[in-house]
């Protein structure tokens, strides 16, 4: 675990959030060794390089993440560390009278940079909930149930996928996601592959991410339905939304949006298109709990389910997103494996057996920091 990077910001100013005076605000910059190489059809990766933002009152500490790559929100690690802190410093003599007051000073900071905004809405949240001594699943009004998620099956070889399928069968995941997205003919000859040897109440969805143009989309969507693929996830790219209503018009098999929605707007416009029979949210693309919460809102309200998602986040941000799932009822299903590809923990407290995340009823997140060899 490497430290690439580290700020200490002492409020000077009496600064408040809900009546609680915040004191002091650390930022660190954080590069992980992944397991296998991670790869979609935008890029790949080899490392966690994320964020955790430590917020501290004279009581207890928040913890907040992000980890993103720039093809999705636009911010490399570094763009993540220095909006982290430009924020942070701007914050500095405010009252705020509520986290919603507190959350939209965050989004009006800037535009874009969503990961940057939740590493630091995550944080309060959870010092909140601390100083209420609740659970953060609690402070929002959800359960503390167990979830099943999804493991992921990144691009690669069909050697690879098969050994991967096996290793998920075998540690009890009931659902499995397949990244697709980069050659159509390879895509198709994985998912004939993978399909034949997943075992008998074991479910799964693939996820292009952007990667086929309608005709592509259409062939892939056809194949999914024929071997019973619960979705096709983001299969066009993200403004492709009356694309991919033509593509929902010629195919039974349901469509999930993700890049498409990371704002109320776009689960609208998706709404305004008949574009969606799914949308998969993330606290990285949405600027932050709330936000994310508003989204699933709207969606719940046109009646299209959900599934909540993840980057590399450790089990931090992992936490955050499953208290997120556990308070909203359209939320169907959970993409919470990012942390499983991480060579080293920075956070522990969140357990995953027989293709479940467990959260505990401790106050905040529930996680503790472990001791980070630098």
């Amino acid at each position: 675990m490497l430290l690439k990077n580290k700020s200490e910001i002492v409020y000077k100013k009496e600064t408040e959030i809900s009546g609680i005076k915040i004191e002091k605000i650390n930022i660190y910059q954080l590069e992980i060794p992944l397991n296998i190489e991670f790869s979609i059809s935008l890029g790949s990766q080899n490392f966690y390089e994320g964020i955790i933002i430590e917020m501290k009152t004279s009581k207890n500490t928040g913890y907040g993440e992000a980890e993103t790559i720039q093809q999705i929100t636009g911010e490399t690690p570094n763009v993540l560390f220095n909006i982290a802190e430009d924020l942070i410093r701007s914050m500095e003599g405010k009252k705020f009278d509520s986290i919603e007051d507190a959350s939209l000073f965050i989004n009006s900071f800037c535009y874009g940079n969503s990961a940057a905004k939740s590493s630091v809405e995550m944080a309060i949240y959870e010092l909140l909930a601390k100083e209420y001594n609740i659970s953060l699943y609690r402070f929002l009004g959800g359960s503390l149930n167990p979830r099943l998620t999804s493991l992921t099956i990144p691009i690669g070889s069909v050697k690879q996928s098969l050994e991967l399928l096996e290793n998920y069968q075998k540690s009890g995941t009931k659902i499995i996601k397949i990244k697709i997205g980069k050659n159509l003919d390879d895509d198709m000859e994985k998912i004939n592959k993978i399909s034949e040897n997943i075992e008998s109440g074991v479910k799964f969805f693939a996820d292009a991410n952007q990667g086929y143009n309608l005709n592509q989309a259409l062939k892939m969507s056809n194949l999914l339905y024929r071997k019973e693929a619960l979705f096709i996830e983001q299969p066009l790219p993200r403004n492709f939304i009356y694309e991919t209503s033509e593509l929902r018009k010629k195919t039974e098999l349901p469509v999930m949006l993700d890049e498409s929605i990371s704002t109320p707007y776009d689960i609208i416009n998706a709404i305004r298109y008949n574009a969606a029979d799914l949308i998969n949210v993330k606290l990285s693309k949405s600027g932050g709990i709330r936000n994310a919460i508003k989204i699933l809102n709207v969606a719940a309200a046109a009646g299209i389910d959900a599934m909540v998602g993840c980057m590399l986040e450790s089990k931090l941000g992992i936490a955050a997103s499953l208290a997120i799932a556990n308070s909203t009822s359209n939320v169907k299903y959970t993409d919470l494996d990012g942390y499983t590809y991480l060579s080293e923990q920075p956070f522990e407290g969140l357990d995953f057996k027989d293709g479940m995340n467990y959260p505990n009823n401790k106050s905040g997140l529930g996680v503790t920091k472990n001791n980070w060899n630098l």
